[in-house]
């Protein structure tokens, strides 16, 4: 009887299996889409281990999926495991070369960890890619490792070319502010600040670049309106901190 019952019980099993094992593609591809969101909605929760949970179940159904690969490339990320997050964007990239967003995001990955020849290249991809429909990301993105990697002429350019098709997109107008100080063309920066400030958005880091570029202009009624705004707006931000240094120097100077 009790070898019965354990035949009766092998059966089953195998059943099951066969049944997993006989899924067609669909329920599959269906199945990584269910635990990849899942995981995404974790990640945006600040579930990380049930994240890590949801991801890994994804990639154990098809180990190649590229947004499985992508989504888990980020929670790497938000974990601090820069190797693995490296490792997943290369699977994500592989099976799928035309994941632009996965490939946006490679590159931002590569230039805040100092890589910036290989991030430059990967955002030089995403921008030939002739199905990238936010291509201004890419040229967004490559104008910060430009930036990063000593060249904020061509940043500066990169900057503008993604301006034409966001022309009131703040991260952009406030990074081609930097670039235009650096190379010292401060009536520039002063243009694209004052196409930030026009969005009706302020933050502490153009208010602290407005006090230097219009102190560098000579400005100093304007440069001490923006130093009101940042230490009345921002009192404790970092760049009120050094802004009181700035004085400091300027004073002893």
């Amino acid at each position: 009887m009790r070898a019965a019952l354990a035949m009766i019980g092998l059966m089953t099993l195998c059943s099951c299996q066969s049944m997993l094992d006989f899924e067609t593609p669909e329920q599959k591809n269906q199945k990584v889409e269910v635990y990849t969101q899942l995981g995404l909605g974790y990640m945006n929760q600040d579930r990380l281990a049930s994240s890590l949970e949801a991801l890994e179940d994804a990639l154990r159904v098809d180990p190649l999926s590229s947004p499985a690969n992508y989504a888990m490339a980020l929670l790497k990320i938000r974990l601090g495991e820069s190797k693995d997050a490296r490792y997943h964007f290369d699977r994500a990239l592989l099976t799928d070369s035309r994941n632009v967003p996965a490939r946006n995001d490679f590159g931002t990955f590569l230039c805040e960890n100092g890589d910036l020849k290989e991030g430059i290249q990967q955002f030089e991809l995403a921008i030939a890619d002739p199905f990238n429909m936010q291509v201004y990301v890419s040229q967004y993105g490559l104008g910060r490792c430009l930036l990063a990697a000593g060249d904020p002429r061509e940043a500066r350019d990169y900057f503008r070319i993604a301006l034409t098709g966001q022309p009131k997109n703040r991260v952009i107008l406030y990074q081609s502010a930097v670039a235009s100080f650096e190379l010292r063309e401060f009536l520039s920066a002063r243009a694209f600040l004052e196409r930030l400030f026009a969005t009706g958005w302020e933050s502490p880091e153009g208010l602290l670049l407005a006090v230097q570029t219009e102190t560098e202009l000579g400005a100093d009624n304007l440069a001490l309106d923006y130093a009101t705004r940042l230490k009345s707006n921002f009192p404790s931000s970092d760049e009120s901190k050094r802004l009181m240094t700035l004085i400091g120097e300027v004073s002893n100077g």
